[in-house]
């Protein structure tokens, strides 16, 4: 069974909050973990020189990052937390597009417990949705009711 590595797990004193923070990187149809993106040192990050127009990013491709947080319910551990947003990058030109208050804002409300994937297209959905179902099976079942409404097949994101 693969640990979800937590920024509380090294050697940084984070705040209390952010102790259960992982993020999720989605790029090219690919999902996958990346907690470099909490400091803004993902992998797709290195090399990037960001700047301030989204229009200066000649051949921009959507990249987004997942925020999500773990809990301890009265099942266990489990997801709680879960909010997304896109950013753009061009390796060619190593330039890249970040909204970071967008970002902060949706790392806020994903540590807090909320739920806020609106960003998303349905195929970035389903990649989610597969992954936190997979990832971790336990972490699902024990994951807050919030959490779990907005990943099952009723949900609205499921239906678009």
């Amino acid at each position: 069974m693969e640990e979800i590595r937590l920024t509380g797990t090294n050697q940084h004193r984070a705040p209390e909050g952010l102790s259960t923070l992982s993020s999720l990187i989605i790029d090219r149809g690919d999902i996958y973990l990346d907690n470099g993106a909490i400091h803004g040192k993902a992998k797709i990050d290195q090399g990037i020189r960001y700047v301030t127009q989204r229009e200066d990013v000649p051949h921009a491709r959507k990249v987004v990052i997942v925020w999500l947080t773990l809990y301890r319910g009265p099942k266990g551990q489990g997801f709680n937390g879960v909010a997304s947003c896109d950013y753009f990058v061009d390796e060619e030109s190593a330039s890249g597009y970040k909204n970071l208050a967008v970002q902060v804002n949706q790392m806020e409300k994903a540590v807090k417990g909320k739920v806020d994937i609106t960003s998303l297209e349905p195929s970035e959905y389903k990649l989610l949705q597969k992954f936190v179902r997979e990832f971790r099976p336990d972490l699902y079942e024990h994951a807050s009711d919030v959490f779990l409404s907005a990943f099952s097949e009723e949900s609205s994101f499921a239906q678009e």
